[in-house]
């Protein structure tokens, strides 16, 4: 009986998520560890690496949150550490593995999802041979492209867009950004797009309120715009426009009118606080290419997105046969 076991995980410098699955299958299942150095990864990948998914082993696909150069990616967020090509080989003894950024698995993953895991955040007519872009603001903001490929696929088109300027759009952004500046230094679109920059936002818009802040992270700051607080409710406004604007921004880079795809765990957890009027007018907001971006559907989706494009990088043909299986021809 053909058989088979693919190993796929995702690194964002902080969490590790870990699956297996069949070769060409999504996976029914993943586990996520704390993982924020080499040696944590190491230690990960060891105990995932049981004797029955060693034994039926036929490859590995890992993503992680940096730019993928010459078979290696240096983590951007805080961790830093680099892994290689080679070193995941070793230890995972595999000739056949694929290293990619978190983002291009996500692009590789957006036209496999279930249409129940998609929620319309600006309703729009997915054009079927439309490339599509994918964003993703969490410890920090990931983003690519995906462009159909013939008839029968598509090719991933990576981007580390998420580290490019960030641009003011109305004078209460300009008043932030200002501020923001003042204490930073350099503002990139990341440093507001993210699970820092909501905390940032709600601080200095609190600050400018004249609240006394205690320490603050993410989750509360969410918890506190459900609960009505004024500062948090206006951050989280704020960031939904910001987000909408880059939205617009990347639709137009990448000509993305198969349709723009939000998936990230922040965005789960704002869940239905995003102000969605806010996103869509800036979305919108691109003076003579309104139009064009009129039509483009904006789809907030849940679920572990990476891991289904890491899936999609093996086939059923990758399986492993048993040799009772494999007919030899009689020459």
């Amino acid at each position: 009986m053909a058989q088979g076991t693919v190993l796929l995980a995702d690194l964002n410098g902080r969490d590790l998520v870990l699956a297996v699955a069949p070769p060409g299958m999504p996976p029914t299942a993943h586990r996520a560890l704390p993982c924020a150095s080499l040696a944590d990864l190491e230690q990960a990948l060891g105990a995932a690496m049981t004797p029955a998914v060693a034994g039926d082993l036929v490859g590995a696909a890992i993503c992680a949150a940096g730019p993928e150069i010459d078979g290696a990616i240096t983590l951007t967020g805080g961790a830093g550490f680099t892994l290689t090509s080679g070193w995941l080989r070793s230890v995972l003894r595999t000739p056949r593995l694929h290293l990619v950024n978190d983002f291009t698995a996500c692009a590789l993953g957006a036209p496999k999802l279930a249409p129940e895991s998609l929620e319309t955040v600006h309703a729009g007519a997915a054009a079927k041979s439309g490339a599509i872009a994918v964003i993703g603001p969490n410890l920090g903001l990931g983003v690519a492209g995906l462009a159909p490929h013939r008839t029968d696929g598509w090719v991933a088109m990576p981007s580390e867009g998420g580290h490019i300027d960030f641009a003011p759009g109305d004078p209460r952004e300009v008043a932030i950004f200002e501020r923001l500046t003042l204490r930073y230094g350099r503002i990139s679109a990341e440093h507001l797009l993210s699970q820092q920059g909501l905390i940032d936002l709600y601080a200095d818009l609190a600050t400018q309120n004249g609240d006394r802040l205690a320490a603050m992270d993410d989750i509360a700051v969410i918890a506190l715009c459900r609960q009505g607080d004024p500062a948090a409710r206006e951050a989280v406004s704020v960031f939904s426009a910001l987000l909408g604007a880059y939205a617009g921004d990347i639709a137009l880079l990448f000509a993305a009118r198969g349709g723009v795809y939000l998936n990230s765990p922040l965005l789960e957890h704002i869940g239905d606080q995003l102000d969605r009027d806010a996103f869509c007018r800036r979305f919108l907001a691109k003076g003579r290419m309104q139009a064009y971006l009129q039509d483009i559907p904006v789809y907030l989706a849940r679920g572990r997105c990476t891991l289904l494009g890491l899936s999609s990088l093996f086939s059923a043909s990758d399986r492993r046969y048993a040799a009772s299986e494999i007919k030899y021809l009689d020459c």
